[in-house]
């Protein structure tokens, strides 16, 4: 594993579901800006767009597949008995575009963050297959089946961590901890009129509560306003690119101060 900058930022990036592509807009200013990234902690939705990119992929590349990817290309229906979809058209997915397999193999450190379906508690997932980590991370409770590690029955990491700041710290080891909340003012959009979208609302408002609790340990936070968007429409991608790029550009200033004052305590 090749190791970036030891004065670069962790990204700690939220679930979402569709939401999540506003990530992809954040990576880019911060490419842009000449931000030197040290790792990466995604849940969820932010889990596939911080695996694509810790993979090595461009954020042209990943862009491009966030404008053309539908549901069909993710969802597998099945008889439900503990999901009403298997987690495992989310693994097939992502060990299809991924180009690197494993995390020992990836770009820039990486760990995707789920949860013990039978304890609560958080894993952080930092070894074996990068697509598992991921399918286990994506697994929203009721609508996908639980995604099978050793002897743990792991589901998304929104319900234990939805903005992962603390593992960004602890488990990457990050000075500067960015978090990136692609759900600000989004839990007014959500239509509650069939059993995925009611799924999904309840266990949203499960992870806005823990999301506040990580966001206070974040050095800086980009909050990306949702409003409006709910949380499984793609056809606003193109929107949430917008706003994820408005949000970061407004903390810019912030990352860079903090990047310097980081420089400056390591030279004396």
């Amino acid at each position: 594993m090749t190791r970036t900058a030891p004065t670069g930022i962790g990204l700690a990036l939220s679930g979402g579901a569709a939401r999540g592509i506003a990530h992809i807009a954040v990576l880019e200013v911060l490419e842009e800006e000449g931000i030197p990234i040290h790792s990466i902690a995604g849940t969820s939705a932010g889990s596939i767009i911080g695996a694509l990119y810790a993979a090595g992929m461009t954020l042209f590349e990943i862009r491009r597949i966030a404008l053309t990817t539908s549901w069909k290309n993710v969802l597998r229906f099945t008889i439900p008995r503990t999901g009403l979809i298997s987690s495992e058209g989310i693994y097939s997915f992502l060990d299809r575009i991924l180009p690197i397999k494993n995390f020992s193999d990836l770009v820039i450190p990486f760990a995707a963050v789920a949860t013990d379906l039978r304890t609560g508690e958080k894993v952080d997932i930092t070894t074996g297959s990068v697509a598992r980590a991921v399918q286990a991370s994506c697994s929203l409770p009721v609508i996908f089946t639980p995604t099978e590690r050793g002897k743990k029955a792991l589901v998304d990491g929104g319900v234990a961590s939805q903005i992962p700041v603390r593992t960004v710290r602890e488990t990457l080891g990050a000075k500067i901890a960015v978090a990136v909340n692609v759900n600000f003012h989004g839990m007014d959009s959500d239509k509650l009129d069939n059993l995925v979208s009611i799924a999904a609302h309840l266990s949203a408002l499960w992870a806005t509560r823990n999301a506040r609790e990580e966001e206070k340990l974040a050095d800086a936070v980009i909050t990306v306003n949702a409003r409006n968007i709910p949380l499984y429409d793609l056809s606003k991608a193109r929107e949430l690119l917008r706003r994820g790029r408005t949000a970061a550009e407004e903390q810019i200033p912030r990352i860079k101060a903090l990047l310097r004052r980081s420089a400056s305590s390591q030279r004396t």
